[in-house]
This record gives structure tokens, C-alpha cells and sequence, in this order.
């Protein structure tokens, strides 16, 4: 009866910081010691516990793993951007009419140019370069866009020069860094995890500004704690104020966990009295997954849940390896390739 008691008590808050700190555990056992010693050898930055042997005294870093990374970050970039046009649209064979194809490549192409998507994506492939697996968050923003207009006004005589505000969503690509990013050990893939979760820190005045919009739930936001291991760069000194630990979740979690998230008095719910066969019913609709979007502020604060609205389903994440390694999620970058080599130097 305590275990029962302890399942029913469980929060879907609690459910997702227990998924994150056992999967962080994870990444920090098996990746991160090597991921910081990949970044400070891209950088260029002087480690001591980088050092081959107690008497060695030269701090000079070898550039010759930076340039391996640029140069093949640059031919990727070059051949996938330096023909102009660097993604098509193909039409269905059935569809005899390509002009809609035509069109839709035109606006998604000034869309890409808008929300600066090239850069995005050549962010990503540097760190897949320097860590082996490239990440990308897709976030969709509506944003009020300014224009240039003129209207006559006197009757004519007379132009009012000005700009028009008009609301518009767009969808943007955000680089993920690997200690932000964390994913269910045993999937190879994010459609195969249970989930991942996106955890790192955001300025306090977004956070703020999407309770004031009703994106998030109300509560009462507080500075978070430091966790360097959450940090983009760990050499330089930290900004502990006005940020706020944002945990973003994005997968399946126990229906029961949800429909009690959702519920606006759930001890009610769960301290009425119900006979038999509503109670089987009950207990059937509880079962199984469902598929969810969870934002969590300082690890306990929840601030928005609901089901995935997406029409086919998908987790609003995307990642792929540098080179593959079978069987892991995480793949095999430029790095990693040539460690032995830059050691040797």
C-alpha cells in the first residue's frame, strides 16, 4: 500500500527531473570528460589535466585539429550552400500542375533567408564536427514583423511615410550544445527514445514574457541555481543572476501522470468515491503513454504541459552524427578522428 501510495503521489514534473538526472548521469560517465577535452583542443585552450606527463611544461596548443575542423566544417558548408539553391522540393508524379511546388519552394526559401537558417545550420555542423552529433531545436515563434509603407493622407496632397506591424509565425532552427542536450541511453535514435530533453539556461525576461502571454502557467520565478555543467563555455566566470533553468521535455510519459497534470483539482479526483465499474474504466483509460510537451522551470516549477500538437507527431528535434556509430545516438566527429594525431603533436 506505500508503494501505491507513493505512484499516485508522483507529479509529472517529478517524473521528467528523475528521466533527466538519470540520463545525465549517463552522458556525464561516458561523454563529457571527452567532449570538454574535444572543445578545449578546438579552442586552443590550455588544460592541465590535458597534460601527457607530469614534466611536460609547454602550454602551446597545435593547430592542426582546429583546422581539420574548419576545413571540413567549410567543405560542407560549400557544398551545401555555394550552389545558390541548396534544398529542392520534388512534386508527386500524379500531380501534373508544378506550380504549387514552384511557389512553395519560393516562400520556404525566403523563409530559411528570414529566420537566418544558414547560420543556425552551420553552427550545428561545427558541433557535430568537434563533438560527433549535430543538434537542432525547432521552435515556432510568432513574431510581430515591421515593414516600410507609405498611405496618402489631405485628401492626396500629401504621403505619410511610417511602417505597418503585422503578426506573423516562423519556424527557427536553434543549435543545441551536447551538455544541454540529453536523450534515453539505450535509443539510437530520438524516434526510438521514450524522450529528450532539452535542459539549460535562458534569460529570466523570456520566461517571463511567455507567463505575461499565457504560454506558460503562472508561478512565481526565482533565480536558478549555478551548474557549471550546463554552462557553453566552463572557462569563463558565470552570470548568476536574472536566468532561469528552463527543462524542456519532449516524448511519451504514463497517461496517469498526465491526465493528473491536466486535471485542475486532482485531489479531488483522486479522493471521490466511484463504484466499481466506473472505477475499471478509470483504471483503463490510465494505462499506457501518451506523447507530451513539458516546460519546466528550476527543476520543479512546471510551466507548460500538453499533448504533442503536431499533426504527424513529431518531437521538434532533430540530430544526426558526424559519422555513425552503430548502435549509438551519440556519432563520431572530426574530434574524436583525429585525437591520437593532435596528442602526437
Amino acid at each position: 500500500m506505500a508503494n501505491d501510495k507513493k505512484f499516485i503521489k508522483q507529479t509529472a514534473e517529478n517524473w521528467v527531473m528523475d528521466k533527466a538526472e538519470q540520463w545525465r548521469d549517463h552522458y556525464t560517465s561516458n561523454y563529457e570528460e571527452k567532449f570538454d577535452e574535444y572543445y578545449r583542443l578546438w579552442r586552443g585552450i590550455w588544460a592541465a589535466e590535458d597534460k601527457m606527463r607530469d614534466s611536460e611544461r609547454s602550454k602551446l596548443i597545435s593547430p592542426a585539429l582546429q583546422q581539420a575542423v574548419e576545413s571540413s566544417v567549410a567543405e560542407i558548408e560549400e557544398a551545401t550552400f555555394g550552389r545558390g539553391t541548396w534544398f529542392d522540393i520534388k512534386d508527386d508524379n500524379n500531380d501534373k500542375d508544378s506550380n504549387d511546388i514552384a511557389y512553395l519552394r519560393k516562400q520556404l526559401a525566403e523563409d530559411f533567408a528570414f529566420t537566418k537558417t544558414r547560420k543556425a545550420v552551420g553552427e550545428v555542423l561545427i558541433n557535430a564536427a568537434v563533438y560527433g552529433t549535430g543538434m537542432a531545436e525547432l521552435v515556432i515563434e510568432e513574431i510581430n514583423e515591421m515593414k516600410p509603407a507609405s498611405q496618402p493622407i489631405m485628401d492626396g496632397a500629401m504621403q505619410s511615410v511610417g511602417v505597418t506591424i503585422e503578426p506573423r509565425v516562423v519556424i527557427k532552427v536553434r543549435p543545441i550544445q551536447p551538455q544541454n542536450f540529453l536523450i534515453d541511453p539505450v535509443a539510437s535514435s530520438i524516434e526510438d527514445a521514450l524522450g529528450v530533453i532539452i535542459d539549460e539556461f535562458v534569460p529570466r525576461h523570456l520566461v517571463q514574457m511567455g507567463i505575461d502571454s499565457g504560454i506558460y502557467n503562472e508561478v512565481d520565478l526565482e533565480d536558478a541555481a549555478t551548474d557549471t555543467d550546463l554552462e557553453p563555455d566552463q572557462e569563463l566566470t558565470t552570470f548568476d543572476s536574472d536566468k532561469v533553468r528552463l527543462t524542456k521535455y519532449y516524448g511519451l510519459i504514463p497517461r496517469h501522470l498526465f491526465n493528473s497534470a491536466i486535471l485542475e483539482d486532482s485531489e479531488d479526483n483522486l479522493d471521490s468515491e466511484i463504484d466499481g465499474e466506473d472505477e475499471e474504466e478509470d483504471e483503463e483509460k490510465e494505462k499506457g503513454y501518451v506523447e507530451v510537451i513539458i516546460v519546466i522551470a528550476n527543476e520543479g516549477q512546471l510551466l507548460k504541459i500538453e499533448e504533442n500538437p503536431y499533426m504527424m507527431q513529431d518531437r521538434p528535434v532533430v540530430a544526426f552524427p558526424w559519422d555513425v556509430v552503430p548502435g549509438r545516438f551519440w556519432g563520431r566527429g572530426v574530434c574524436e578522428k583525429g585525437y591520437n594525431s593532435q596528442k602526437a603533436l
